[in-house]
């Protein structure tokens, strides 16, 4: 049998005991299920249609249940392997399935907002300042919003080094489904409140920034 590449965790019952489509199977110990698909190669480039198949995986579980997404690329040799993991994190990956259980990931960007026509180059002294006081005001926006959220992380706007990426600041956010527009409707408050910043809230996502998988060497 080829290697099993891991896509997530998910609640074996749930499915019904079907695959999950798109080419995924499932390896299960009890009631966890491993949505895995198979990989000719033990270590699988993070190339972008593997990234994509990974992600679009991982959503269609979770348009369906609640899933734990593994981090693209992971691969196990055979699924005798995959199920000693499962038995072996069984009540850690039990727990945090049921923390997740009904909750959705958000991510919410605050960044500068450009003014009417562009504007003058910044100097270095300009732009240190100027991220200093927009990091100050989310960091007061996201306090008001970790109020309606089970959990919070701090995130990388994901923008890389130039000035738009410095001047933004990011978090996510753990959201029970059913306050989504609850939260979804602070976040435009908090956009009002400081008008001359953005705020971007995007999602629901799987919990991608909440879950943190161990795997052996």
């Amino acid at each position: 049998m080829s290697p099993l590449k891991l896509f997530g965790v998910s609640q074996y019952d749930a499915h019904d005991g079907r695959p999950p489509g798109g080419g995924a199977s499932l390896v299960h110990f009890r009631d966890l299920a491993a949505v895995v698909g198979e990989t000719p190669v033990a270590r699988p480039t993070l190339a972008p249609p593997n990234v994509e198949e990974h992600v679009r995986v991982v959503e269609a579980v979770f348009a369906q249940q609640a899933v734990l997404p593994a981090p693209p690329g992971v691969v196990f040799r055979t699924a005798d392997a995959l199920t000693r993991w499962l038995e072996i994190h069984y009540v850690t990956l039990s727990d945090a399935l049921g923390f997740v259980e009904g909750r959705v990931g958000a991510r919410v960007y605050v960044r500068d907002r450009p003014g009417e026509g562009g504007s003058a180059p910044r100097s270095t002294v300009q732009t240190v300042e100027m991220a200093t006081d927009l990091e100050t005001i989310a960091a007061g926006s996201f306090r008001v919003l970790r109020r309606h959220a089970a959990a919070s992380v701090s995130a990388r706007p994901g923008g890389g080094d130039d000035a738009a990426s410095q001047m933004t600041v990011a978090a996510s956010f753990l959201v029970d489904r059913e306050r989504w527009q609850v939260f979804a409707d602070v976040v435009a408050e908090e956009g009002r409140r400081t008008p001359d910043l953005e705020y971007e809230l995007t999602g629901p996502w799987p919990p991608y920034d909440f879950v943190r998988m161990q795997f052996g060497s």
